[in-house]
C-alpha cells in the first residue's frame, strides 16, 4: 500500500514537473568539478530547447566511471534556479571486478550565480553487466564555471520596427 502511494506521488510530481512553462538555463557551456560519493569532472553543454548533454568522469581508489547524460531542465524559482531529470549510459572499471557498463538516471537542482553553476543531484548507476553491485548510489554537488553564456533574446527587437516609416 505504501509503495502504491509513493509511486502515485512520484507520477504526480513528474507530471507537474513537465507541465511547468518557462525557459531554463542561462548558459550554453559550463565546466567544473563534482564532489560527493566520488570526485570527478563535469562538462555540460546546452543542446535543444531546455535540454543539455552532460559528461561526467568520476573516480576513487577502487574504480573509475564515465557517464554521458541527456538532461531535461525546467525553471523552478526564477530564471536562475532549475530542476532537471535525465538518463544516459555509463561504463567503468572496478578493482577486482573488471569493467562494467549500464544506465544512469539523474535528478537534481541547479542555481546559476554570476559565472558559476552550482548543482546537487542524485544519480544511481544501474549496472547491466559487471561490477561488484547491481546499483551504485551516487549523489554530489557540482560547481561549474560558465564558459559560454546563453544569448539573451530581446523581447521588443521587432516591436518598434513596425512603427518605422518607409523612406
Amino acid at each position: 500500500k505504501n509503495t502504491l502511494i509513493a509511486r502515485t506521488l512520484f507520477l504526480v510530481a513528474l507530471c507537474t514537473f513537465f507541465s511547468l512553462e518557462g525557459k531554463a538555463q542561462t548558459y550554453r557551456t559550463a565546466v567544473g568539478i563534482r564532489a560527493g560519493t566520488e570526485l570527478g569532472l563535469t562538462v555540460q553543454q546546452k543542446s535543444i530547447g531546455t535540454s543539455s548533454i552532460e559528461a561526467i568522469l568520476t573516480t576513487n581508489r577502487y574504480r573509475w566511471q564515465a557517464q554521458g547524460l541527456f538532461e531535461y531542465h525546467r525553471r523552478v524559482l526564477g530564471k536562475r534556479f532549475n530542476a532537471y531529470i535525465g538518463a544516459g549510459p555509463h561504463f567503468g572499471n572496478e578493482k577486482g571486478y573488471g569493467s562494467y557498463w549500464g544506465v544512469t538516471p539523474i535528478a537534481g537542482i541547479e542555481m546559476t550565480l554570476f559565472k558559476l553553476v552550482i548543482s546537487y543531484d542524485y544519480k544511481p548507476s544501474i549496472n547491466l553487466s559487471g561490477g561488484s553491485t547491481y546499483v551504485f548510489h551516487d549523489s554530489g554537488i557540482s560547481v561549474r564555471m560558465v564558459l559560454i553564456k546563453q544569448k539573451r533574446k530581446k523581447p521588443f527587437k521587432n516591436f518598434f520596427e513596425r512603427f518605422k516609416r518607409d523612406e
